[in-house]
């Protein structure tokens, strides 16, 4: 059975590489068309149509362009997962330059649409399970779709109870193509691991696996309407803000049905006759609510995915990409941000300290002089209005790789989408004081962790903690030496430099013995001074030969101990 299963392992590998080899080919010769020929060599790949990639002629102009610019341009190439992988290191200034964040923000999902016929076969597919058929459910059905990307295209429909709805349809064989690509991407980033002495600033193998949970949650349509209805809870009570409604009757993992949203962008606000001002500050406020009442946030708050609604609220789409924030993760940000508000500069460096994952040795008086030096950049002689918060947050982060210190990618995301909220805020209130927002949500969460509920709940989970080890302790006690007794456990002891003290010893020890031996010849030779049976040079044999040799061995002596320094 071994046998056939590891034949059965072969067979099922062999056939993945040969079906991702074309896929390969063709990642390769667009890194070496976008100039990254000299990354691809270092990979050995021992293939002849390297070669011929290696010298396949560039694009006119691409000495021009910057190294960020042609990467950008190389996963716009290689088409829907890379350019995902871009959209979401987009959202990752922790991992990778702001410069190349800003860049990968600028990649769009410029895929062809699938026809009508082939999104209409994957709805029939899923209302199949129901016994229903697309024209079962829906009175009207655009056969042009609204919008296209990566994995699924949206198309607008009515529903044959007359509620306007849009259909988001998975692409057919996406998932296929995504895992192939996947296994690539694995390939990749571990040649680039050991290849590149760069790369492994940024762990390029961690950023894959990342990556690949995150797009197979978005293969998974139950996911983001799972999303959609918590969000719809959370602000069931605000009347200001509007959670599409999803249709769970009639979606599947593959496709999701949701009310459609009639509006206009927020950035087109004033210009639609709303109220700009109000709307950038009714937006700054649902961000902390999500992130500080909530804690479960709206990854991906961009133009495209916030509209104003003919009665002025304001409507939110898109929620495949989400962030949490759990209590301790909310103490630690109310903590950042209060030290920021009340211009605790050293304050802010702990804080900052305090979430990070340190990946190096740190030098703290370092670290604080530098986040106290930023800090003042932004906030001397200027008002609370005029602070660019979400810059100072980026700087605050960049700040931090540079120390080898990563804040972990919840934080990253909350920093990201406070940095795209206040972008759209001061575009439509020039005057908009972040700052002063989230004062109200940093004190409340203040409050709450002094509260005495709090303060009882935590004492209480201390001391069940505590019981809970009191009880376990003994019994994982005994399994403990018992494991020893049995010899399943070993300790061994290291201590460093132990040659070296072993050679110093046998030194000592062989000058012990010829100073012995030496000593020894000695007194023999002088007992035997009065034997005449044997005579050298007219004195006794035995004394001459001895004193010789006790003489020769005194001198070596003497000369070890004079050249180690050491009598």
């Amino acid at each position: 059975m071994s046998t056939v299963r590891a034949v059965y392992t072969h067979l099922k590998a062999a056939r993945t590489a040969i079906k991702d080899f074309a896929r390969f080919e063709r990642i390769v010769s667009v890194l070496v068309r976008q100039g990254f020929g000299h990354v691809v060599e270092a990979w050995d790949l021992q293939d002849k149509f390297i070669l011929k990639l290696l010298v396949e002629r560039r694009p006119v102009g691409l000495e021009k362009r910057t190294i960020h610019e042609r990467l950008s341009q190389a996963l716009q190439d290689l088409g829907p997962t890379f350019v995902k992988l871009g959209q979401i290191l987009s959202t990752r200034p922790d991992l990778i330059p702001q410069a190349l964040c800003v860049e990968f923000a600028r990649l769009q999902d410029q895929v062809s649409p699938i026809t009508y016929e082939e999104a209409r076969a994957v709805i029939d597919e899923s209302l199949g399970r129901s016994g229903l058929k697309l024209d079962d459910v829906f009175d009207d059905f655009s056969e042009k779709p609204l919008a296209s990307a990566s994995i699924a295209q949206v198309h607008t429909a009515r529903l044959k109870t007359g509620e306007e709805v849009v259909v988001k349809v998975q692409r057919p064989g996406i998932r296929t193509t995504i895992e192939s690509d996947l296994n690539i991407l694995y390939f990749v980033a571990k040649q680039l691991d050991e290849t590149v002495p760069e790369a492994k600033a940024f762990d390029p193998v961690a950023i894959t696996h990342e990556f690949e949970k995150a797009i197979i949650k978005e293969l998974d349509f139950n996911f983001e309407a799972n999303n959609l209805d918590r969000f719809d809870r959370n602000f069931s009570s605000w009347p200001s803000i509007h959670i599409p409604r999803v249709y769970r009757d009639l979606s599947s993992d593959r496709v999701l049905v949701m009310e459609r949203l009639r509006g206009v962008k927020i950035t087109q606000a004033e210009e639609s006759g709303h109220d700009g001002d109000r709307a950038a500050r009714e937006l700054v406020r649902a961000l902390f609510k999500m992130a500080f009442e909530d804690g479960f946030f709206h990854g991906d708050l961009h133009p495209g995915n916030i509209f104003i609604l003919p009665d002025g609220r304001l409507g939110l789409i898109d929620f495949g990409l989400v962030g949490r924030m759990s209590p301790a993760m909310k103490d630690a940000m109310a903590e950042l941000l209060l030290a920021v508000v009340t211009h605790d500069y050293e304050g802010v460096a702990r804080a900052l300290y305090g979430i990070s994952v340190r990946t190096g040795k740190i030098q703290y008086a370092q670290w604080e002089a530098d986040c106290v030096e930023l800090c003042e950049k932004y906030f001397v002689s200027r008002t609370l209005a005029e602070i660019d918060f979400g810059a100072l947050l980026r700087d605050l982060v960049e700040g931090a790789i540079r120390h080898d210190v990563r804040v972990p990618p919840d934080y990253t995301m909350f920093f990201k989408a406070i940095m795209t909220v206040e972008g759209i805020g001061k575009t439509l209130s020039p005057n908009l004081d972040l700052v002063s927002e989230c004062r109200p949500y940093v004190e409340q969460l203040v409050a709450q962790r002094y509260s005495p509920e709090r303060v009882m709940k935590s004492a209480a989970d201390a001391l069940t903690a505590f019981g809970r080890l009191g009880r376990i302790f003994p019994v994982k006690a005994g399994e403990f030496l018992q494991q020893i007794e049995d010899g399943r456990i070993a300790v061994s002891v290291e201590q460093k430099g132990i040659e070296r003290l072993e050679e110093a010893r046998d030194r000592r020890l062989n000058r012990g013995v010829l100073a012995a031996v030496a000593c020894t010849l000695l007194l023999v030779g002088t007992l035997c001074r009065q034997d005449a049976r044997l005579t050298l040079f007219g004195a006794p044999g035995i004394t001459v030969v001895t004193w010789t040799v006790a003489s020769w061995m005194l001198v070596r002596l003497v000369f070890r101990l004079t050249r180690g320094g050491r009598w």
